[in-house]
């Protein structure tokens, strides 16, 4: 499944494509790869909190993908 707004950045470059095609220039590349996901904010926190306690990195890494949810289950159907 493609997610809406990964649908609507690949409209946007496209035609950011088409635009710079009539100038005689190009976008560049990077951005027609696979985007970054994003971090959510329970993550961020949790890595400041294992730093702060100075939790051992193996327990850090148990504990974070217990909690972790597939991409899938998140993007549900549209």
């Amino acid at each position: 499944m493609i997610h809406p707004s990964d649908k609507k950045y690949s409209e946007a470059l496209e035609i950011r494509q088409q635009q710079a095609q009539k100038r005689d220039r190009f976008v560049n590349p990077l951005f027609f790869q696979a985007r970054i996901s994003r971090i959510s904010s329970y993550t961020i926190r949790a890595v400041q909190n294992a730093i702060i306690t100075g939790m051992s990195l193996q327990c850090f890494m148990s504990s974070l993908v217990a909690r972790l949810v597939s991409r899938h289950q998140l993007i549900g159907e549209h």
